[in-house]
């Protein structure tokens, strides 16, 4: 199928959640952020996040305007008006001029020609006039690669306790396995550890509320996830010097021991030791990043009792947020079953469990959101390995 005359490259029609999209034909060409008028299939959850994260945070208010400036084919703004209760009018912006006519033909296709403003624009400039001619209730960050240029313009166009949403595909500078591209590009020191998705969600958290104290803002999650290919955490813009610094507060580092997995909270980076308390082994540091919690549990039940929750469409989703409502939210770390039974030299126990026992014995204990295998509890490591070794004794 060809699209509108302007549009140089083959297209298609799609249905995506409720809408009806035309989207580019690219069979041969990677995903990269030089596709005209991006539109990737698999960010398809990403965008069901947004929809679900936008409608349970609005929830008896309004999301009076929403912004996306990298809107590309203009799939996530045109599924915001089309699928939630809350969101009223919106802006979508681009750069690329064959993605604007693509989001303008998607608004009509859609009948929403009048509550959909396409602008041509580069994203940072569109966010600017939004911080001077009126703050947006929700932004939406989502980005080809890292975030970060678009991070403080965002957050200045984000209206007093509204809504930003931000994406990263750069999960080897934030989860630590790219340490060099992690320190220049988000000023954080990292390293590989067992727990790398835990770190790349509370890095990413870490960065934008660091971003947001600069500015007199508090930035605190309430959705945040790990899937696939990408990153998402959703923040509650406040603003205040006193609410700034209790955000602050949040940020902080690691010290993890590679060789015990024996992991601490610094509450200064003077505690910081280069020796293991347990082993005595090397630990590394691991931030500036978000200790705090990651999902705020009333967002997450207001998304699971809306009438979103019975549709197929955010059935993958949904399945991502139940365990997210199950998962121990200030514990900035976790332990795959798997490395222990091979460091113990014994086959993997179920990781049910360990849960039980754990929480027999008197300790905190869930299993992540990102790995079913993966479990975070308040127990020292010590008795997590023993747990583990009983296991093999049996």
């Amino acid at each position: 199928m060809s699209g509108p005359s302007e549009i140089p490259f083959k297209t298609k029609m799609i249905v995506e959640g409720a809408a009806k999209l035309l989207v580019p034909v690219f069979e041969e060409m990677p995903a990269s952020s030089k596709m005209p008028a991006f539109y990737n299939p698999a960010s398809k959850a990403s965008r069901d996040l947004a929809v679900l994260a936008v409608n349970a945070y609005f929830r008896g208010a309004s999301c009076r305007l929403f912004a996306e400036p990298l809107a590309g084919a203009g799939a996530r703004a045109v599924r915001l008006l089309l699928e939630t209760n809350v969101a009223r009018e919106g802006v979508a912006g681009d750069i690329n001029p064959w993605a604007v006519a693509l989001s303008r033909t998607n608004a009509e296709l859609n009948g929403l020609s009048e509550t959909l403003r396409v602008e041509h624009s580069d994203a940072n400039l569109l966010l600017a006039r939004l911080a001077l001619e009126g703050r947006a209730s929700y932004v939406d960050i989502d980005p080809f690669g890292s975030p970060i240029r678009f991070l403080e313009s965002a957050l200045r166009a984000t209206e007093r306790n509204g809504l930003l949403g931000v994406s990263a595909t750069d999960l080897a500078a934030l989860s630590g396995s790219s340490r060099r591209t992690a320190y220049w590009r988000y000023g954080l020191t990292l390293s590989k550890t067992v727990f790398f998705k835990e770190v790349a969600i509370r890095a990413l958290a870490g960065v934008v509320a660091r971003s947001s104290s600069r500015l007199g803002l508090a930035a605190t999650p309430v959705v945040s996830a790990v899937y696939r290919h990408f990153v998402r955490v959703f923040f509650r813009v406040e603003r205040g010097k006193s609410k700034a610094y209790a955000a602050s507060r949040m940020v902080g580092y690691l010290a993890h021991c590679r060789s015990c997995l024996n992991t601490m909270k610094l509450e200064r980076l003077e505690d910081w030791s280069r020796s293991c308390s347990i082993c005595g082994h090397e630990n590394v540091l691991l931030g500036p990043i978000w200790l705090g919690p990651l999902t705020d549990g009333a967002i997450v039940q207001r998304i699971l009792s809306s009438e979103l929750a019975s549709d197929d469409t955010y059935s993958e989703v949904l399945r991502l947020i139940r365990r997210l409502d199950q998962e121990l939210q200030d514990i900035p770390w976790s332990y795959p079953i798997s490395e222990l039974s091979r460091r113990a030299k014994t086959s993997p126990p179920r990781p049910g469990e360990i849960l039980e026992k754990l929480v027999e014995i008197g300790y905190r204990a869930s299993a992540t959101h990102y790995d079913p295998s993966s479990i975070k509890t308040d127990a020292p490591v010590t008795i997590l390995t023993s747990l583990v070794a009983e296991h093999r004794s049996k």
